[in-house]
């Protein structure tokens, strides 16, 4: 199966709910792949699953790849990682970072207004 076919399946399986699935599929995907977008989606995946110290080094892995692919969507995942980690220093330098951004595609405004949130909770 090509990459972008199993990428798509992960994605269904994640869609659908098979959350162990998907993850045993992004895990062959990003083993032979560096594509930004695999790497988003698998630490989405394991964030889903609470597996929020692994979902760090993937995310970091997707925003070394490519810094400029959904960037902001990005850096508000790793912040939440961090923060569910007890890593505020980490989480509260990301966050900054996310709402001082101008809003843009796909997220539009909500990734700065949830850092923007997040931010009051955790000063």
């Amino acid at each position: 199966m090509d990459k972008d076919k199993s990428y798509r399946r992960a994605y269904e399986l994640q869609a659908s709910g098979k959350l162990s699935q998907a993850l045993q599929r992004y895990s062959q995907v990003t083993a032979s792949s560096n594509d930004p977008r695999c790497y988003i989606a698998y630490g989405m995946c394991l964030q889903e699953l609470n597996h929020w110290k692994q979902s760090i080094a993937v995310l970091k892995r997707a925003i070394d790849l490519k810094p400029h692919y959904c960037l902001p969507d990005a850096q508000l995942s790793l912040a939440i990682a961090y923060l569910k980690v007890n890593q505020k220093k980490e989480a509260i330098k990301l966050l900054s970072l996310c709402a001082s951004r101008a809003p843009e595609y796909p997220s539009y405004e909500s990734v700065p207004n949830q850092a923007k949130e997040l931010l009051k909770n955790h000063k």
